[in-house]
């Protein structure tokens, strides 16, 4: 045993020395202590041994005193005591191992997010100490920076409130509630100013009337004849001068098929011009009509008051009666006439728009069918022609019609359809070739397995058919010679031997009566 263990061992004694006694001197005690209880005891009969004592059957009254008292206070403790040991004794016991590892892997875990707390803690307190860091550097750290006189320095003073608002608001802050007698006073001084007013307005236009000369009454109808002509001649030469403009534009339009038709913004141009019309012919005919209001009212004669002549009054000479009865009926007419005009100009300008919207349609059609289509690259128009057209559309300022656009089409289709028949003839002309060399070799297989050809009818004549001829008029002069050369070779082709026998040329017959001489 080390040093250590001594040491424990004279800690526990020291500890336990002052209940710890001799066994001569414990039973002494014991006996004290049995005769002092033997005398307390009411009967004085004996008592037993402490340690036999009925643990369920402890007289806890009362009538105890002193250390008989403690005595009992001080077993109950002790029975407590030992039940609860006897308790946990009997509870099963887990295995120390296995509940040692697990304590130690939760301790870690605790001890691992306590480590992260209080690392969020420290780079929370470290972002506010540079924030709070970076703030003390900045000018608004400075006790004047919120200071009126600075921050307004540089800035356009405020101009200066109207000394009558500023009245008014002391007035109505000083007054809460102005009297009604006032207010009356304020509105008759309006009326009586505006009175003032109306008639001093009265007095100056009596004061240009009488300085004016031209007056209805004074005017000649020879005056008004000759403004009512020069207002109907300046009416026609604006109506022919409009109708002119549209019937030139759509003159234009229609005699020009293969150039373009007018964009959009043309259109919008045109119509902003009608509209811009029919205003102004608005205008004008408000403006007649007023005029033959005038003209159709009769002047009204003067009063004047009797005033006393020297001379006798003179007879007045009769006003002619007026001739504007005579013109209306024209400019009725005339009015009629303009606004079929105008209904025309617009159906003409509607027509156009129409045309000119189809057209445009058509051209896209044909520009995206154009852009899709494989037959108009493999069959271009010629190369000179397509440069002009090229140039000429680059420097003129319309654009192709329907015909020009249609134009490669209908060349692409013509030349594929040559070439379909030129491609259909070639095959053909293979095709009797391979027929006659085929028709040969027949014939010669024939001839050698020894039958004779079927007789031809005809052979004279060539077979021909209404497809060859009309195969024939497309092609050229060399393949004519061609197919003629062909005909006329199977045509005088002289005829071959029948059998193998006939292939020799020879009299036999000869030969054998040359051997059986001798």
């Amino acid at each position: 045993m080390g040093a250590e263990g001594e040491d424990t061992l004279k800690e526990i004694r020291k500890t336990l020395e002052p209940y710890v006694r001799p066994r001569e001197e414990a039973a002494r005690i014991r006996q004290i202590l049995a005769v002092h209880l033997a005398s307390c005891l009411p009967d004085g009969g004996a008592v037993g041994p402490l340690a036999l004592i009925d643990a369920d059957s402890i007289d806890t009254s009362s009538t105890a005193r002193g250390l008989q008292k403690t005595y009992l206070e001080a077993l109950s403790a002790n029975i407590k005591a030992r039940k609860e040991f006897a308790a946990c004794c009997l509870e099963p016991r887990r295995p120390a191992g296995t509940a040692t590892a697990a304590e130690q892997r939760l301790d870690r875990l605790q001890e691992h997010l306590a480590a992260i707390r209080l690392r969020q803690r420290r780079e929370k307190l470290q972002a506010i100490e540079r924030g709070l860091n970076a703030l003390g550097q900045k000018p608004a750290a400075s006790p004047g920076f919120l200071d009126p006189a600075e921050i307004f320095r540089d800035s356009r003073p405020l101009p200066n409130v109207p000394q009558e608002l500023v009245a008014a608001v002391t007035l109505d802050e000083t007054i809460s509630a102005p009297r009604v007698r006032d207010l009356i006073d304020q509105l008759e001084k309006h009326v009586l100013q505006t009175k003032l007013l109306l008639r001093r307005e009265e007095q100056l236009l009596e004061k240009a009337k009488a300085r004016s000369t031209a007056r209805p009454g004074t005017i000649s109808e020879g005056a008004k004849f000759e403004a009512l002509n020069r207002t109907r001649a300046e009416l026609i030469n604006w109506i022919e001068a409009e109708l002119g403009k549209a019937a030139g534009d759509d003159g234009n339009a229609d005699g020009q098929d293969s150039q373009k038709h007018r964009a959009s913004a043309d259109h919008v141009n045109m119509e902003e011009q009608l509209v811009s019309i029919t205003e102004k012919y608005t205008r004008y005919l408000d403006v007649r009509k007023k005029l033959l209001e005038l003209v159709g009212q009769q002047p009204q004669p003067t009063i004047k008051l009797p005033t006393k002549e020297a001379n006798p009054p003179v007879p007045a000479v009769p006003s002619p009666p007026p001739t504007a009865h005579v013109l209306t009926p024209y400019f009725e007419h005339l009015l009629s006439v303009a606004q079929e005009q105008k209904g025309l100009i617009a159906h003409k300008s509607h027509l156009s728009a129409v045309i000119a919207k189809q057209l445009r349609e058509n051209d896209q059609v044909l520009d995206h069918l154009a852009e899709e289509s494989q037959l108009l690259p493999a069959h271009p128009m010629p190369g000179p022609q397509q440069t002009r057209a090229a140039f000429a559309d680059a420097t003129s300022n319309e654009t192709p019609g329907a015909s020009s656009r249609v134009r490669p089409w209908v060349f692409a289709a013509d030349s594929a359809k040559i070439c379909t028949l030129e491609a259909v003839a070639e095959k053909i002309e293979e095709g009797q070739v391979a027929l006659e060399k085929s028709m040969g070799i027949l014939a010669e297989t024939g001839r050698l397995v020894g039958q004779s050809p079927p007789e031809r009818k005809e052979a004279e004549v060539p077979f021909t058919t209404e497809e060859d001829i009309w195969l024939a008029e497309g092609q050229p002069p060399k393949k004519m010679a061609g197919l003629r050369k062909h005909t006329d070779r199977t045509a005088n082709q002289p005829a071959q031997a029948k059998t193998v026998w006939d292939m020799l040329d020879g009299n036999l017959g000869l030969l054998r009566s040359d051997r059986d001489s001798p």
